[in-house]
């Protein structure tokens, strides 16, 4: 057994580390002879590696879509009755529409790179149709007349178009930025 002398320590070629056992001896660690442990994807060792990663959840995007369009439905019933009621757009109505739509979207479609888009379209296109029925509303109480009457008369455009506002094209822009935005986060 030798052993070196360097600066107050003293070092072992027996000890285990760097310096290891005498040539021809085998030590822990040494080829040919197991370390403790489950083997793992790198190989055996003490650690056995990282841990197997949970399966991933593709979703279902053809679900997702229909869930995303019963939320646009909804999300534009809700929001004509409140355009209705209260006779004036509420910019936190058209985000919450593309936010409703997003979520249903993204937490069943998965991770599909079109489900974005389409939370866009349908954000929109439900902000577009709450604004359409509500307006509709709006004139079916006016003019006493039924709902049925007043969205199949080729004048209904006409009385949405003058309902319009500068600051409706950003309720669109939000509803759509959500729509996309929120697909993204929460289809992870």
């Amino acid at each position: 057994m030798r052993v070196f002398y360097s600066g107050g320590i003293t070092l072992s070629n027996n000890a285990p580390g760097p310096w290891g056992p005498p040539p021809g001896q085998p030590g822990p660690g040494q080829w040919g002879q197991q370390q403790p442990g489950p083997p793992g994807p790198f190989g055996s060792g003490p650690y056995g590696g990282p841990p197997p990663q949970p399966p991933r959840q593709q979703g279902n995007p053809g679900l997702g879509i229909l869930l995303g369009v019963v939320a646009m439905v909804v999300a534009a019933v809700v929001y004509a009755y409140i355009l209705k009621e209260s006779e004036h757009q509420i910019g936190y109505m058209a985000i919450a529409v593309g936010a409703l739509i997003a979520v249903a979207l993204g937490k069943v479609g998965g991770r599909n790179p079109v489900l974005p888009v389409i939370g866009v379209v349908l954000s929109v296109l439900g902000v577009f149709i709450g604004q359409y029925l509500g307006v509709a509303m709006w004139v079916q109480d006016a003019n006493d007349m039924s709902l049925s009457e007043v969205l199949t008369d080729s004048r209904m455009f006409d009385s949405w178009k003058e309902f319009l506002e500068p600051m409706d094209a950003l309720f669109y822009l939000l509803a759509g930025f959500e729509g996309f935005v929120i697909t993204k986060r929460v289809a992870g």
